[in-house]
């Protein structure tokens, strides 16, 4: 880890160095930024190499997810420790008032109602109960809630220990995938015949990802999340895409329309074509020598609410495929869904499908 590390550091060092160079552009990198003329052999190694690169984040990311948990865990330990403390006087509290009333300690009380020779007197002793009534009342009433937070806090902290147990196990996981891809890639390396070649090649192109591709590439999920944010106001605006029929209507974007609805939306996504074939979405396009691939599907979600969500099953940057740890840290962090509640609040989406150049959407009424 720290040998790869200080390999990161200093060539990312040496890549700043071109970038602070008279007349070098960000965007204009050597010629390893697009391994197009490169043969399958070699594409595969750069591939298992930035396979490697985004392993290793996720490990980072786990274990900065599992210190976070157990961080969480010791606070919320302590905390129940503290709740049991105080709630054990007012559990005192409630055993007395219980008692009071199953060994008919209140009844002296009734029989000076009964025995009230006034209406005065009546009035006075009827407050004083309803006083002693309320106090009894309210005593039960805070143990109950205490209590409530207590159990709840108890769950909560069972919950905690096995999203620990989870992160643990997702870890370990992802370690031993790096630590198997490593060793084919030493091996491939091994028997190559240009192992220093080679290597130094995967280097250069871990380090433009790190450096550029990943950056690029998230701008570009960055600007589709924050114009299909915008799609329910298109979507007013052309209510022809709309068919009802009865309590069911249908929705059909082509893709022609939403490239024209994206491209308004933002100029980065000028350079980006989407395009629907039988249930797949492709969107593909380039930023300088940055060349990206996006293919996935939607799914229908109803829970926290009704929603079309797009989900990521293919991510190539440069012609390389990056591992499903990408694909599903941008899915999680750049929502390229939509939701049809947004255009009418009354209907529901129960359907999605994709045909070759368009997109169709079955709804119901219902919230």
């Amino acid at each position: 880890m720290l040998r790869r590390l200080s390999l990161i550091l200093a060539l990312g060092l040496t890549l700043t160095s071109l970038l602070l160079m008279p007349g070098t552009n960000l965007l204009t990198m050597p010629a390893y930024a697009a391994p197009a003329g490169y043969s399958e052999e070699t594409r595969k190694l750069l591939e298992k190499g930035l396979t490697v690169v985004e392993i290793d984040r996720e490990i980072e990311r786990i274990a900065g997810l599992r210190a976070d948990t157990e961080i969480g865990i010791e606070q919320a330990s302590k905390k129940l420790v503290q709740q049991e403390v105080a709630i054990a006087a007012k559990r005192e509290q409630a055993g007395r008032v219980l008692r009071t009333y199953y060994m008919g300690q209140k009844d002296a009380m009734w029989s000076a109602l009964l025995k009230a020779r006034s209406l005065k007197e009546l009035l006075v002793t009827w407050e004083l109960m309803d006083l002693l009534f309320k106090s009894d009342h309210e005593i039960l009433s805070r143990y109950e809630d205490d209590y409530k937070a207590l159990q709840n806090g108890y769950r909560s902290l069972e919950r905690s220990k096995e999203e620990l147990a989870r992160v643990e196990s997702d870890l370990i996981a992802q370690r031993q995938r790096i630590e198997t891809l490593q060793r084919e890639l030493d091996s491939l390396l091994a028997a190559s015949g240009d192992e220093e070649g080679l290597r130094r090649m995967m280097e250069e192109m871990q380090a433009y990802w790190q450096n550029v591709g990943i950056y690029e590439v998230r701008q570009q999920f960055r600007a589709l999340s924050k114009a299909m944010s915008k799609l329910p106001d298109w979507l007013k605006e052309h209510p022809d895409a709309l068919e009802t029929n009865g309590l069911k209507a249908k929705l059909t974007i082509t893709d022609d329309q939403l490239n024209e609805f994206l491209r308004d939306q933002d100029d980065r996504l000028r350079d980006f074509t989407i395009s629907f074939a039988t249930d797949l979405m492709i969107l593909e396009g380039s930023s300088g020598d940055v060349k990206a691939r996006i293919e996935g599907h939607y799914t229908i979600e109803n829970e926290p609410k009704n929603a079309i969500l797009f989900h990521v099953d293919k991510l190539v940057f440069n012609d390389l495929e990056l591992p499903d740890t990408t694909r599903r840290d941008l899915e999680n962090e750049f929502d390229l869904g939509f939701y049809p509640q947004q255009f009418i609040s009354y209907i529901k989406a129960d359907s999605v499908k994709m045909e070759d150049g368009k997109l169709v959407v079955g709804l119901r009424l219902g919230k």
